[in-house]
């Protein structure tokens, strides 16, 4: 599912700040932005615009300029802000026309607001459309392989179709999460600041697939990488030697983790090289992810570093989105003078139930 950066939802408190005369903190979900005070009134809807998201040149957002129309994390009278919060009447005066709109609406591609990925660019580069061979081009004249060949290899170099990207929901976008999830037993692993790699090893489940198409897989964050190359996804698949461990395992499979170290956002933890910290294990055959005693059996067997384990709790209904990121506020295991960038916290029990929480001091600290 793609993010959400633009969006329709409800301003549900406003909040002075200290010694602050014109501004006011505004609470969105379980985002706390800074807006100008008596510009909004709780209840009220509005468009929320998450960080990360890169707004349109557009008079409206003039006074985002200075900050290239980026929308990061930012701090005013020592208040956090996480996002921005803006009327819905820009969206007749970016759009040119009325647009009716409830809450919850996604109005990310209506105006216009893209994705800041400092990486999409290094993707790209290495993620050049797999050459096709004469017989595929034949074949792709005939309507039935063309549906089961982009189905399986997309249209280039596309995701692979049976596999989802790795993107933890924020748990500023979950405030309702404490009571539906209240008495779960729940482990917290630390979120490292690296760059996200899928391996997989896929050889479909009937006959025909076998032999159309290839086997192992190895991706970045948006694209699969077809072609082996000098990049960090394809050295790390190799030092680590990922295909024939995959294959040994003897059925369709994948993992998914960070790369970290040199080169890589400043290397923060000044590992000097590369390392691969594993977060997902998935039977592709039954779409299942390891749970949280397999996945450590899995990697000692298939040595493997996992990221790291922080601490085990029972969620109660009466926890609050400042609470999680409060314990997002720490040092990484890797040193006491490295911030923390974040946590993902999963249930015990079943790993497709995880949210993730950034620490903002990181975000301020290493945002560009």
């Amino acid at each position: 599912m793609e993010r959400k950066l633009a969006s329709v939802r409800k301003i549900s408190k406003i909040e002075s700040i200290p010694k602050a005369d014109n501004i006011v903190k505004v609470t969105v979900d379980g985002w706390e932005c800074v807006a100008k005070k008596d510009q909004f009134k709780e209840g009220e809807p509005c468009i929320f615009f998450e960080i990360d998201s890169i707004l349109p040149e557009h008079e409206v957002f003039e006074f985002m300029r200075q900050r290239r129309f980026r929308v990061k994390t930012a701090k005013f009278m020592k208040q956090i802000s996480q996002g921005l919060v803006m009327p819905l009447s820009i969206i007749e005066q970016i759009t040119g026309k009325f647009i009716p709109v409830v809450e919850g609406s996604d109005l990310t591609s209506t105006l216009g607001v893209v994705k800041h990925d400092p990486y999409l660019e290094k993707e790209k580069r290495y993620g050049k459309k797999q050459k096709k061979n004469f017989i595929t081009q034949y074949m792709l004249s005939f309507n039935w392989f063309r549906k089961l060949h982009y189905r399986y290899n997309g249209r280039g170099n596309n995701f692979p179709w049976f596999l989802s990207k790795t993107d933890e929901e924020r748990i500023q976008n979950l405030p309702h999460i404490f009571k539906l999830w209240d008495g779960i037993d729940c482990y917290e692993t630390e979120k490292l600041h690296g760059m996200s790699a899928t391996y997989a090893i896929y050889k479909g489940k009937f006959f025909l697939e076998k032999f159309l198409f290839k086997d192992f897989y190895v991706c970045s964050r948006n694209l699969t990488l077809h072609k082996e190359n000098d990049s960090e996804w394809w050295e790390i698949a190799r030092r680590l030697d990922i295909k024939n461990k995959l294959k040994s395992i003897g059925k369709n499979i994948a993992i998914q983790g960070e790369i970290c170290g040199t080169g890589i956002n400043k290397d923060p933890y000044n590992f000097k090289d590369l390392r691969f910290f594993l977060f997902n294990v998935i039977d592709l055959d039954t779409n299942k992810k390891y749970t949280f005693h397999e996945k450590l059996k899995f990697c000692v067997i298939n040595k493997f570093d996992k990221v790291p384990y922080v601490g085990r709790f029972i969620m109660k209904k009466d926890m609050t989105v400042h609470d999680i990121i409060e314990r997002a506020k720490h040092h990484s295991v890797f040193g006491k003078n490295i911030l923390r960038e974040g946590i993902v916290i999963r249930n015990i029990n079943d790993d497709h139930m995880s949210f993730k929480a950034i620490n903002p001091e990181f975000l301020l600290k290493y945002e560009e």
